[in-house]
């Protein structure tokens, strides 16, 4: 499938391009912020900024790459990029580091790690061995064979400040660092590319708004019902709003299954895992992992569920449970409303937090403006707005909610 880059994204593409050749023939290296909101298609920008920072150099300088990512987010990130490469019929190799060849990074050759396989001193990657094949070893042959690393941090907000992290970067040594997140860490960095929210917004493709408990404005909650009962009306309300939605995307001729996510609290010690809880009352509604409009996405081995394709739009998955396991990196566009439970107690919303369902599932806004929003539905008493682009995001709380 070919991909035609949005406005905002060729020109951050091209600005960042410009930015790192310029960094790339200082004496010193350099670091480059790329910050871009959440659902604006950062990966994308990347994968093409990359490949046309290779082409047709003049300069003679031969780039090796790096790529850090957290979690499981550098597999997405690696198979999001070999997948670009190859239906453009060119581009960079994407390795694992079982792939490197002659134990070094080749020109044109992007090497996909995560944090975890590389911030323990003992850990494999990292350790010296008899055959001299650690990361260290694997920079120094690549450096050896004339070639420039760039290091790019992926998610950069989650683990780039660390000590450990920071540590890392410097035995790397690379000419430049990228710096790639919504949500910016790295301090005193004055090189850098940002796309603008409402620039993402105006392309359609990410939502106008997240909405807090829509239609609860007039609602009395009575302190004294049981958390059962505060469950059940905040999961009500939201597959109410996700058979209204599926409805009027089959209006619009789309077949846009839309997806509700409901996040549920970390077990804790004395009290009842809410998952089993929440799997009966969706029962109710004849939603169950049976058949296959339930799905899990938690920690635990056997608690992967129905999670085959569906990011696609039109998958027959309408609602997921999870907890933390996709809060960064996880992309699916058609999720369009989250449920939240007051176990928390208070919650700070953050653009991590709601970037689940800020993606517009077919990269255009629709004609009825209710497709172009975001819906939260939660039992919490205290939320709170996180100082990020967040603030900017959520419609004003007291349009929705009342104490």
């Amino acid at each position: 499938m070919w991909v035609e880059l949005k406005n905002y994204q060729e020109k951050a593409v091209g600005k960042m391009k410009d930015e790192v050749n310029e960094l790339l023939e200082s004496e010193e290296n350099k670091i480059c912020i790329f910050k871009s909101p959440t659902g604006s298609g950062k990966t994308l920008m990347m994968a093409e900024m990359l490949m046309r920072l290779c082409d047709s150099r003049i300069d003679n300088k031969r780039l090796s790459f790096i790529w850090i990512a957290v979690n499981k987010l550098h597999d997405q990130s690696r198979n999001s990029l070999k997948k670009y490469y190859e239906n453009k019929g060119l581009g960079l190799k994407c390795s694992y580091y079982e792939d490197l060849e002659d134990r070094r990074i080749k020109e044109n050759e992007i090497l996909f790690l995560n944090w975890a396989s590389i911030n323990k001193k003992d850990n494999i990657y990292v350790r010296a061995n008899e055959r001299d094949n650690n990361l260290s070893s694997v920079i120094e042959r690549t450096k050896e064979a004339g070639r420039t690393i760039i290091l790019i941090i992926d998610e950069s907000h989650r683990n780039a400040e660390t000590n450990i992290s920071q540590d890392l970067i410097k035995e790397m040594t690379p000419k430049v660092t990228i710096e790639v997140s919504a949500t910016p860490q790295l301090k005193g960095v004055f090189h850098g590319v940002e796309v603008g929210l409402k620039d993402v917004k105006d392309e359609g493709m990410i939502k106008n708004e997240i909405v807090i408990n829509p239609e609860f404005e007039n609602y009395r909650f009575d302190k004294k019902l049981a958390d059962k009962t505060a469950d059940e009306l905040v999961v009500e309300a939201g597959l109410k709003k996700r058979v209204e939605l599926a409805k009027k995307y089959k209006e619009e001729g789309s077949d846009v299954n839309p997806l509700m996510l409901i996040q549920i609290p970390d077990a804790k010690k004395g009290l009842v895992d809410k998952k089993d809880s929440i799997i009966k009352l969706l029962a109710k509604y004849g939603i169950t992992t049976e058949n296959r409009k339930l799905a899990i996405y938690l920690s635990d081995k056997d608690n992967k569920v129905n999670l085959d394709n569906i990011e696609k739009n039109d998958n027959e998955v309408e609602v997921m449970i999870f907890k933390q396991a996709i809060a960064v990196g996880w992309d699916c566009p058609r999720a369009s409303i989250l449920v939240l439970f007051r176990e928390w107690k208070s919650i700070v919303f953050s653009i991590q937090t709601i970037g689940r369902i800020m993606r517009m599932p077919e990269w255009h806004h629709y004609k009825d403006q209710s497709l172009n929003v975001g819906y939260v539905y939660t039992s919490l008493n205290d939320i709170g707005i996180a100082e990020d682009i967040t603030k900017d995001y959520i419609a004003p709380l007291s349009k929705y909610q009342k104490k």
